[in-house]
């Protein structure tokens, strides 16, 4: 059996990075497909108050769940350390991923990971006015007396605030969902990140 050529994935080792990428995508799809069903469910049933009928800390778990595991994604196509590009290159070829792919902009992952040190400094100057520690409703902009909203989730915009700031979490869940679809194909045909393409024999129709 022949070594595995440095800079680049070993063709035999591509199914443990599909593998790998596959457990990390079917956690966020399904808490994507839970949000879903939740917001079909709600709007089914309590249609003239719907927002009041949402379960709020449920929702923020699957929302932050989707944002934690598209951060795990995005290690592997943009790997921290430069020593590991040339693996973050192959794959982004492998799946057809720009660099204004969404899963590039780390902001959002980056302050789920540090909550604790983002908690101190957003602490560091007191905290006056109301307090919400977590929300899931409209967005609305600041009016009268400071709203301070720990976690939040809009659902008119598919915005996700955490300690005053806001990110697009819409963007993340429609390409997490994609990868997810992408993974679950090439599992099923034997691990390999790209098939070859197979030509036709003149005058044959298989």
């Amino acid at each position: 059996m022949s070594k595995p050529h440095a800079q680049t994935i070993w063709p035999p080792y591509e199914a443990f990075y599909v593998r790998s990428m596959l457990f990390n995508a079917e956690s966020a799809a399904r808490s994507v497909m839970q949000v879903n069903a939740v917001m079909h469910a709600v709007m089914e049933n309590s249609p003239k108050d719907p927002v009041s009928a949402l379960p709020v800390e449920y929702l923020l778990t699957e929302l932050q769940n989707i944002i934690v595991q598209a951060g795990a994604l995005s290690r592997y196509f943009w790997p921290v350390r430069s020593a590991h590009e040339w693996r973050g290159a192959q794959l982004r070829k492998a799946f057809s991923i720009s660099e204004d792919n969404p899963l590039r902009s780390r902001d959002l992952r980056n302050a789920i990971e540090h909550f604790d040190e983002q908690l101190d400094r957003y602490l560091e100057n007191g905290v006056v006015g109301q307090v919400l520690p977590e929300f899931v409703g409209l967005s609305r902009e600041p009016e009268g007396i400071p709203v301070h909203l720990f976690r939040a989730y809009y659902v008119d915009t598919g915005v996700f605030e955490l300690l005053g700031k806001r990110y697009e979490v819409q963007p993340l869940a429609t390409e997490v969902t994609r990868i997810h679809e992408h993974l679950k194909k090439v599992d099923g045909e034997g691990g390999r990140l790209q098939q070859r393409d197979v030509k036709k024999k003149k005058g044959s129709d298989r």
